[in-house]
C-alpha cells in the first residue's frame, strides 16, 4: 500500500511516541492535582504548550489545549460571537472552509429571535484562493469576525491571511484562521502577523489524534465565551482534565516540525511536482487549485472516468476522494463544486497528499497505477486506441464477489463494433441521478444474437452489469433478453440495495431492444 493521504492524518513520529510513553504508565497523575506527581505532569504539559507556541511564533500563555481542530474552530467562532453578543452580528467566511467551520456558522445563523446573525460565504477564484480584497469588500459595519483557512485541506492553495490580518486589525475585526494544513508546512510567525485566533491539530503534524490547540492572542486580547464549563481549566476557556500524554505528544511533534520545516517543505514539494509531471502524460487531467500552494497537496480531476470506479481500480493507493456513488446519488466535493467543477469532474477527483515517508519510487509507481486505471476505464466507456491494461485483482472496497468477478472481466467484451458492421443494434440508457450510462451493442444473425459488447460509464457495479448482460446475450433472441428483470440481475450478481439503480439501468437497456 502506498500511503498518500497525509492531509487526512499522519503517523505518530517516533520522537513524539517516545515522549508520550512515560505519561501512559508511571507518570499518570492528573496535571490539575496539587501534589508532586500532579506537578510533574503539569510541568510536562506546560513544556509541551511552549513547544506548540514556538512553532507559530506565539507565547505559551496564548495556547489553549482542545480535543482537536474541530473543537478549536468551534471555540474560536462560537466563543468570539457569544462573548460579543449574537445580536445584529456578521461573519465572513468562504464556501470552501472545513465542514466544522461551515457547520458552526450555519448553526449560528439558525438561531432565531432577536439574534439576527448573518454570514457571508465567499466563493474562491478559479485558482482556489480567497483574496484579501474579496474579504474586505464583504465587510459591513456589523462584521465581528472573519474565519478563513490558511491552507485549503482539499486543494492545498494558500489564502492571503497574512495580508488580510493587517487590514482587519486596522478595521477592528477579529480574524480566526484554521491553520491545520499550514502548521509545519509553512513558516508561521504570529509575533509579526496580527491574527487573533488560530486553530491547530496534532495528528496532521505527526502527533497523536485527539489533541489540538487554539491560539488566543493576549495583546490585544481576543475575548472568548467558553463552550465547555466545569472546572475553569485553560484560563477558564476550556474545562476538562488534560491528557498529559497527548499534550506531550503534540509538543514533541511541533518541536520536531520546527527543526525539519524547511527541509521537509522542499523535499515534499519536489515529490508533488514529480507526481504532477508524471500524471500530465494523461490527456484531459485537470489540476484543482492553480494558485500559490502548500508543498504537500495535489488535487486532480480526470475526465472520462467515474469516481467510484476510479477508486476501485486503485486498491494499492491510500488517497482521498469525493463521496462514492450510493443509492443513485453522487455527492461530489463541495469544495470542487465551489471552484466551478461540474459534478462529474468533482466526483472523479483524487487528492494526493505527501509526507515525510513518501519516496520517489512510490510517486512513480502511484502515477503509473493512476494512468493505467484511467486508461482502462476510458476503454470501458468506448474510447478507442487504449492499450490493453489488466484490471486490479484486490477487491479493496468489498464489492460482492459476483460483481467483482464480472468487473475484472469487463475488458474482454467492452467496446463497440466497427462502423458499418451489419446487423448491429445499440441500446443506450442512462441514470441521471447517478450520472451513469450503459450501452449494449448486439450483432444479430438469423434472428439470434451472435456477438454482444457493451460500453459503460459508472461504478464497478454498473460496469459489471454491462459485462454480464453482454455475456448472457449471446445466442438469445430479443424476447428472451427482454424477459430478464432487475430482480434476476440482483440475484445473479448479489447486487446490494444501495446499487439497485445499476440493475434497473440494465433492465431498461434490455426493454429497449427492438424485435428482431
Amino acid at each position: 500500500m502506498i500511503y498518500l493521504d497525509y492531509a487526512a492524518t499522519t503517523p505518530v513520529a517516533p520522537e513524539a511516541l517516545t515522549a508520550m510513553l512515560p505519561y501512559l504508565s508511571d507518570a499518570f497523575a492528573n496535571p490539575a492535582s496539587d501534589h508532586a506527581p500532579g506537578r510533574m505532569a503539569r510541568k510536562a504539559v506546560e513544556k509541551a504548550r511552549a513547544q506548540v507556541a514556538a512553532l507559530i511564533g506565539a507565547t505559551a500563555e496564548e495556547i489553549i489545549w482542545t480535543s482537536g481542530a474541530t473543537e478549536a474552530n468551534n471555540l474560536a467562532i462560537k466563543g468570539a460571537l457569544e462573548f460579543r453578543g449574537l445580536d445584529n452580528a456578521h461573519i465572513v467566511t468562504s464556501k470552501t472552509e472545513h465542514k466544522c467551520v461551515l457547520d458552526t456558522c450555519r448553526h449560528l445563523e439558525s438561531l432565531h429571535g432577536t439574534r439576527a446573525l448573518s454570514v457571508t460565504y465567499l466563493k474562491p477564484g478559479s485558482d482556489g484562493c480567497v483574496t484579501a480584497q474579496q474579504v474586505m469588500a464583504a465587510l459591513t459595519p456589523r462584521t465581528v469576525l472573519v474565519s478563513l483557512m490558511w491552507v485549503s485541506n482539499e486543494l492545498g492553495t494558500i489564502n492571503e491571511v497574512e495580508k488580510l490580518s493587517t487590514m482587519l486589525r486596522e478595521r477592528g475585526v477579529l480574524l480566526h484562521v484554521d491553520a491545520v494544513q499550514a502548521a509545519g508546512k509553512l513558516a508561521i510567525d504570529l509575533a509579526a502577523t496580527p491574527i487573533d485566533l488560530l486553530s491547530l491539530s496534532a495528528h496532521k503534524i505527526y502527533g497523536p489524534k485527539g489533541i489540538g490547540a487554539l491560539f488566543v492572542r493576549k495583546r490585544p486580547r481576543a475575548r472568548l465565551a467558553p463552550q465547555l464549563h466545569g472546572g475553569g481549566h485553560e484560563q477558564g476557556m476550556r474545562s476538562g482534565t488534560l491528557a498529559p500524554h497527548q499534550c506531550v505528544g503534540m509538543g514533541a511533534a511541533f518541536a520536531l516540525a520546527a527543526t525539519r520545516l524547511a527541509d521537509d517543505a522542499m523535499r515534499i514539494a519536489t515529490l508533488r511536482d514529480r507526481l504532477w509531471m508524471r500524471l500530465q502524460a494523461l490527456p484531459r487531467v485537470h489540476r484543482n487549485g492553480s494558485g500559490l500552494a502548500a508543498p504537500h497537496i495535489l488535487n486532480l480531476s480526470f475526465e472520462g472516468v467515474e469516481g467510484e470506479a476510479l477508486r476501485a481500480m486503485l486498491p494499492g493507493l491510500a488517497v482521498s476522494s469525493g463521496s462514492a456513488c450510493s443509492s443513485a446519488t453522487a455527492e461530489p466535493s463541495y469544495v470542487l463544486r465551489a471552484l466551478g467543477r461540474d459534478d462529474a469532474l468533482a466526483n472523479a477527483s483524487l487528492r494526493f497528499s505527501l509526507g515525510r515517508a513518501t519516496t520517489e519510487a512510490e510517486i512513480d509507481l502511484a502515477a503509473q497505477q493512476v494512468i493505467d486505471a484511467v486508461l482502462w476505464l476510458r476503454e470501458i466507456s468506448g474510447e478507442p486506441g487504449v492499450a490493453d491494461i489488466p484490471a486490479p485483482t484486490d477487491n479493496a472496497f468489498d464489492y460482492p464477489a459476483p460483481v467483482w468477478a464480472q468487473f475484472l472481466e469487463a475488458g474482454s467484451n467492452s467496446g463497440e463494433f466497427a462502423p458499418g458492421t451489419p446487423g448491429v443494434q445499440t441500446m443506450r440508457v442512462e441514470n441521471r441521478a447517478s450520472a451513469s450510462w450503459l450501452a449494449l451493442h448486439l450483432r444479430l444473425v438469423d434472428e439470434r444474437i451472435r456477438e454482444a459488447r457493451f460500453t459503460a460509464f459508472g461504478c464497478p457495479v454498473g460496469i459489471a452489469v454491462g459485462h454480464w448482460l453482454a455475456t448472457q446475450a449471446v445466442g438469445k433472441s430479443a424476447a428472451e433478453l427482454r424477459a430478464l428483470t432487475a430482480t434476476e440481475l440482483c440475484r445473479a450478481l448479489e447486487i446490494p440495495d444501495d446499487k439497485l439503480h445499476c440493475a434497473l439501468m440494465g433492465e431498461d437497456a434490455l426493454k429497449s431492444i427492438a424485435s428482431l
